[in-house]
């Protein structure tokens, strides 16, 4: 009888050290580590023609950029808690953006086709080797700078 006992508990030892030895958990990291890249100091501009421009810093491997993907959508202002509906979309290839040699900096102009004064937007570059995640910002909103239509008359003493 103390055989079995003996023998069951070490069957539950085995066990027990079989399942703690199945594996680490936690996502897995990808093996071309030396590729990915990530977005940083991302920002976008309202020009003064209704012209919007989104600049900003790849830090990583630019060799891997595919595309930028900008969305954005006009907003009502009150519309602050709304989900985004990118109405646009507009999609720049690495050679768009820097021409031949590919820097860290990047910046490019698009004119929506909508007319708003608050827009929100989201950037996406996306990674051209496969497996590998895009870089995505989140979505932030622009209001039009606020102009001063008021006629000044210079009065003279």
């Amino acid at each position: 009888m103390k055989k079995y006992r003996i023998f069951n508990m070490f069957c539950v030892l085995c066990m027990l050290a079989a399942l703690a030895a199945c594996g680490k958990k936690g996502d897995p990291l990808p093996q071309k580590i030396d590729q990915l890249f990530s977005l940083q100091n991302v920002f976008m501009t309202y020009n003064p023609e209704g012209t919007l421009t989104v600049q900003g810093t790849v830090a990583g491997s630019v060799a891997s950029v595919q595309a930028f993907s900008l969305q954005i959508e006009a907003v009502d202002e009150d519309c602050i808690g709304c989900p985004f509906v990118p109405a646009e979309k507009f999609t720049r290839r690495p050679e768009e953006v820097w021409g031949v040699s590919r820097s860290a900096d990047f910046s490019f102009t698009v004119f929506p086709h909508e007319k708003s004064s608050v827009y929100r937007w989201r950037l996406i570059v996306h990674n051209s080797v496969s497996g590998l995640p895009n870089a995505v910002t989140p979505v932030y909103k622009i209001n039009k700078p606020f102009e001063d239509e008021r006629e000044f008359v210079e009065v003279s003493r």
